[in-house]
């Protein structure tokens, strides 16, 4: 691809260990949510998944302050060597020597404490090496590359998820410690700390004057809503399937609830790998409101479509519906979020906007606890609002930020 042969080789760097983390992680990672139904119940996982969030959420305001004061590269270090360990609990608790699903939570425990931090440094490291020419063309090749990682994650999940489960975690394991050692021997460090305002400032300091710029926060609070129907595949979507789905064969291959969530993902991803750029170039003179709207309602309407399915059919028309929203409504969201940075404070604002993906992590937890009260049904009807939620205050967030500002 010239593209990507064009970019910063660090760029292409981290494209690639980006490319490894989502392959392996995916292989593993929607799937838990089966594993930790089948072994611990629907209730108590909601609850655990729920605690997870509530460190992410933590690790979030914490690195994004701690990158703009300390540097991207150092906390990238301190980030695979402790996602390093905790694939390696995770592997041990499911290996032909042991076995122990609780552990197993542990392990993925501190997996998502050190992607807490490495997420928010390397999304400001990539925006330290980008400029207004370049960055939209870095982060839909991110994209692509992230879906593509996906795709064939997804196929790795669906075939070896229920058998070779330790294969799979020892393959995060491995990865997180290759992540090291790129980040030591060939990945320099992208900001000048000495010229960072946070050297001047507290954590306290930093976050309440994020919170002072009113139409990034508004965009947070929608966030938040938009974060709860992209993560449905991860939370409750599984549950679903595991439960109510009707095993069918299809060219003499058993499809059942986990593996009719693979193929959701295979479908989702491939069609962003083969269609991503022709959907780019029919909504490229769209107004940012048609993109949100038309987008997220398309996306959070498969995932109702996916709610009321039982059957192969609806599953696999639901996952086009979601999926041609999620590529309306990504290029739209990533541009405004970038627009509503300070430059001068990126690890922050990224912090923060991780913090808001957080809650929506900690608010599906909720909703998946609360399936065992008010079942399905009631899922489908609090899709509606989320969406709502989600559109919304995006759209006036849009409006505000495209209005004239006066100089103060």
């Amino acid at each position: 691809m010239k593209e990507f042969r064009n970019l910063h080789p660090t760029i292409q760097l981290r494209l690639l260990m980006n490319f490894l983390g989502v392959l392996t992680y995916s292989a593993v990672g929607s799937a838990m949510t089966i594993y930790y139904n089948k072994y611990i119940g629907a209730g108590i996982t909601g609850i655990l998944l729920i605690l997870s969030s509530v460190l992410v959420f933590l690790v979030g305001l914490y690195a994004g302050h701690l990158t703009d004061k300390r540097g991207r590269r150092p906390i990238m270090l301190f980030s695979t060597l402790i996602t390093t360990v905790g694939g390696l609990i995770a592997s041990f608790s499911n290996s032909p020597w042991f076995f122990n699903p609780w552990t197993t939570y542990i392990g993925f425990l501190i997996l998502n404490f050190g992607y807490g931090f490495f997420n928010v440094a390397s999304s400001a490291m990539i925006v330290d090496l980008t400029d207004e020419n370049n960055r939209k063309e870095v982060y839909s090749i991110q994209y692509w590359v992230f879906n593509l990682g996906i795709l064939i994650g997804s196929a790795l999940s669906g075939l070896f998820f229920r058998d070779y489960l330790f294969e799979l975690l020892l393959a995060i394991s491995l990865e997180e410690l290759l992540s090291f050692i790129l980040v030591y021997f060939k990945i320099p460090e992208s900001f000048d700390t000495k010229k960072s305002p946070a050297q001047r400032e507290n954590i306290f300091k930093t976050y309440k004057l994020v919170s002072k710029d009113r139409i990034f926060m508004i965009y947070c609070f929608a966030s938040i809503f938009i974060a709860m129907i992209f993560m449905q595949v991860d939370y409750y979507l599984p549950v679903h399937l595991s439960d109510s789905f009707q095993t069918v064969h299809l060219l003499g291959f058993e499809i059942y609830g986990q593996r009719m969530l693979s193929l959701i993902l295979i479908t989702n991803t491939l069609i962003i790998v083969l269609l991503m750029s022709v959907t780019n170039r029919i909504t490229k003179n769209w107004t940012r409101t048609q993109g949100v709207v038309i987008g997220l309602t398309l996306q959070g309407g498969g995932f109702i479509l996916a709610f009321i399915g039982r059957d192969f059919r609806i599953e696999m028309s639901a996952a086009v519906i979601l999926t041609i929203g999620e590529m309306i409504n990504v290029p739209f969201a990533q541009a405004l979020r970038a627009d509503l940075m300070d430059s001068q404070r990126v690890g922050t604002y990224t912090g923060v906007f991780n913090v808001m993906q957080t809650i929506g992590a900690i608010l599906c937890g909720l909703m998946l606890s609360g399936s065992a009260f008010y079942g399905n049904n009631g899922e489908i009807a609090l899709m509606g609002l989320i969406i709502a939620l989600g559109v919304i205050p995006t759209v006036f967030a849009i409006r505000l930020h495209e209005k004239p500002r006066k100089i103060s």
